[in-house]
């Protein structure tokens, strides 16, 4: 539940508080709170933040060519040093956790540069040696396997040791790529490597968003969104590539999507509705596609489905408090203690 300032304060004249005891209660509810809002401010600081972190790793130009390995490395490590420091100093004031944990963020992101500039300069690679370390946002190749394992392992202190959940966008986005690179170590290319690779990113999904629903039962801060979004690319992502052949195939996708709609119930996740939602119109375009195949009806039959998804969400906006409550009295309270909660 999101609550302002201005709400907080009405309910306190309303329930016949003093503004005195009302400020205490308010300045109780700021201590205890997991996450910090996300003003103004904090935008500019998130925005400087992955600009820093997209000039490192998605704009490194054919330039860097000339520099050796231990020069990347070198670099790698600066940036890391500087921003750790920098976070670490910044995060032990109350008021400046936000910038603290996002120069720890910055400083996360370096790893994978720092880990590439050692394994060039010792020629030391998982696979083959993947080429420059600007396609490593760009290309699927085995070769990025330890960078992103490493990546992973510092994670893991840094979350431990500073709590700032943004640093999970960056071991999310690795987590990604990781399901797409991990196939080219498993299996030679070959006229069916698409398919494996596939369905390894669809595999590999299933225990990243187990352990997202995990760190959503068990922390209070938002460590879980991030999974959430990388586990649902790999997964359905996965899915929805499959060459599907027969109907019922087809079918048992649209009520997999279905599934996806009604889980976001559960759980209180968008993410899984949008990627749902998404699902269940490719389908139902698919059928509008088929149905009016090669007529100039199409374009009206596939923006009529539109207004009806349209019409659809406008009754559920009216009828929002109805829905809700149907939704929860229809969740067996056996479950009710499986739901992480978001309120």
């Amino acid at each position: 539940m999101k609550i302002t300032r201005t709400d907080f304060d009405q309910a306190v004249e309303h329930s016949g508080l003093t503004p005195e005891q009302g400020a205490v209660l308010w300045r109780h509810m700021e201590a205890s709170r997991p996450d910090v809002p996300f003003t103004a401010i904090n935008v500019l600081f998130y925005a400087g933040a992955l600009i820093v972190i997209a000039a490192m790793t998605l704009y490194v130009g054919q330039s860097w060519e000339t520099f050796s390995g231990l020069a990347i490395a070198g670099i790698g490590l600066l940036y890391g040093a500087v921003f750790l420091i920098a976070g670490d100093l910044l995060i032990r004031r109350a008021s400046m956790h936000v910038p603290g944990g996002l120069c720890v963020t910055v400083a996360l992101a370096m790893v994978p540069m720092i880990v590439y500039g050692v394994q060039l300069e010792a020629g030391l690679w998982p696979d083959v040696e993947p080429g420059e370390y600007g396609d490593f946002t760009r290309y699927i190749k085995g070769g990025w396997f330890a960078m992103e394992v490493a990546t992973l392992a510092v994670g893991a202190g840094l979350l431990r040791a500073y709590r700032f959940p943004f640093l999970v966008f960056v071991m999310g986005v690795v987590l990604w790529f990781m399901s797409m690179d991990i196939a080219p170590l498993l299996v030679e290319e070959r006229a069916d490597y698409f398919e494996i690779r596939r369905m390894v990113s669809m595999v590999f999904g299933i225990p990243v968003l187990i352990v997202a629903y995990w760190a959503d039962l068990s922390f209070r801060r938002d460590y879980a969104f991030w999974l959430y979004l990388f586990g649902m690319l790999a997964f359905w992502g996965g899915l929805s590539l499959s060459d599907a052949e027969t109907e019922l195939a087809r079918l048992l996708y649209c009520l997999l999507n279905v599934a996806l709609i009604a889980l976001s119930v559960f759980l209180r996740r968008r993410v899984f509705m949008v990627f749902g939602v998404m699902g269940v119109m490719g389908y139902l375009g698919y059928l509008a596609f088929r149905l009016f195949e090669d007529s100039p009806w199409f374009p009206f039959a596939l923006s009529g489905l539109g207004i009806l998804v349209l019409l659809a969400g406008y009754a559920a906006l009216k009828n929002r408090e109805r829905l809700t409550g149907w939704a929860e009295a229809a969740i067996p309270p056996g479950l009710r203690g499986l739901r992480p909660d978001r309120a």
